[in-house]
């Protein structure tokens, strides 16, 4: 839309993130430069789009989808990899319709599930409505497919017995680590990214956690009350910690090049306290379920009190947590406490064992 600009006219069109103008005697000439740029631009979008194949566009939006979240961004990766293999690289993107989409769906949900469906569905669906943002395709062609039924499976929570027999099992540096997620509720990455100064503060007992669960896999964080088991060991810990001048509350102790580096959790981890326990294997993320069910069956905490804690965006992904559906903040944090624990937890035999964590 022109404006006036002292005494002439200025004609402004944003395309692509891209701002284009021109001064004008007057506002007629101000609107007619504007349609015929705007024309000038779809028309050479339209030579874009017509020449742009299918290797080309999910080449550029996997370049985009870095910004996301590794298993996120894998995801994605699988994704392209597997429609440039159904229907071609040098395939043109304008050509792709809904009835090609839909038989490349179905075969999925045949091979692998109905839950495979909807999730290739879901990120074909991101991915031509970043096309229409950014690259300005003509249509969605993912809009007109719906969503299949499916049935998700019950997700392995641990018995409380189970989860003590871990912490018996467990030395004082694995218990600490475990203590944070058994406090927090967190999910597995948000531990071992934390850094002391930035997200630890052990004078007003918060502790931060942050995630790229958003739309645009930006860091989101929120601060959270620290249970009164947690500020215990966590003021240990920054008292004992064998590296004193590494940031990380966690670090890597195995010799070798990783020496001293951010701690990143592998699969064994958990897996080996749970084969010393004797108890059936579970990871970081039953663990993020056992604290949901602890405080909803155990407590009573109400799901909405909950979803602060595990800080779902919507309480029905709380639901699918607990079976139970308001106490203040650090009154709820402290039911996770060790305190509230039978008194005949196992006590731990063995102190540091730097080459476990």
């Amino acid at each position: 839309m022109p404006y006036k600009e002292g005494k002439k006219w200025r004609g402004t069109l944003m395309h692509q993130g891209k701002r284009h103008q021109a001064l004008f005697p007057t506002r007629k000439a101000a609107v007619v430069w504007e349609n015929e740029k705007r024309k000038e631009l779809q028309s050479g979008v339209k030579k874009q789009l017509k020449g742009m194949d299918l290797m080309i566009f999910c080449t550029k939006y996997l370049d985009y989808s870095k910004r996301f979240t590794v298993k996120t961004y894998k995801e994605k990766k699988r994704l392209c990899r597997q429609i440039i293999e159904e229907w071609g690289a040098n395939y043109p993107v304008l050509n792709i319709d809904s009835e090609m989409i839909l038989t490349y769906l179905d075969k999925q949900a045949e091979i692998r599930s109905n839950n495979a469906f909807n999730k290739d569905r879901k990120n074909l669906l991101a991915m031509w409505n970043w096309g229409m943002q950014i690259l300005e395709l003509p249509s969605n062609p993912v809009l007109k497919i719906r969503r299949r039924a499916h049935d998700r499976k019950p997700q392995y929570t641990p018995s409380q017995e189970d989860v003590l027999k871990v912490l018996a099992v467990a030395d004082r540096q694995e218990r600490i680590f475990l203590d944070c997620y058994l406090q927090t509720g967190a999910r597995r990455s948000e531990i071992y990214r934390w850094i002391w100064i930035d997200d630890i503060n052990l004078e007003r007992r918060e502790v931060r956690l942050g995630t790229r669960k958003t739309k645009d896999g930006s860091m989101e964080y929120e601060w959270i009350p620290m249970s009164d088991d947690l500020y215990e060991s966590l003021i240990w810990w920054w008292k004992n910690r064998p590296i004193k001048n590494s940031p990380y509350v966690f670090v890597c102790m195995q010799p070798g090049a990783n020496y001293g580096k951010p701690f990143k959790v592998r699969r064994r981890f958990m897996g080996g306290l749970c084969k010393r326990a004797g108890v059936t294997p579970f990871g970081f993320h039953a663990l993020r379920r056992y604290v949901a069910s602890i405080l909803a069956d155990t407590h009573k905490v109400s799901a909405k009190t909950i979803q602060r804690i595990l800080r779902h965006k919507n309480v029905t992904t709380t639901e699918r947590y607990i079976h139970n559906i308001n106490r203040d903040l650090q009154e709820t944090m402290n039911l996770l406490s060790k305190t509230n624990l039978p008194d005949d937890l196992p006590q731990i035999k063995k102190e540091v064992k730097p080459n476990r964590v």
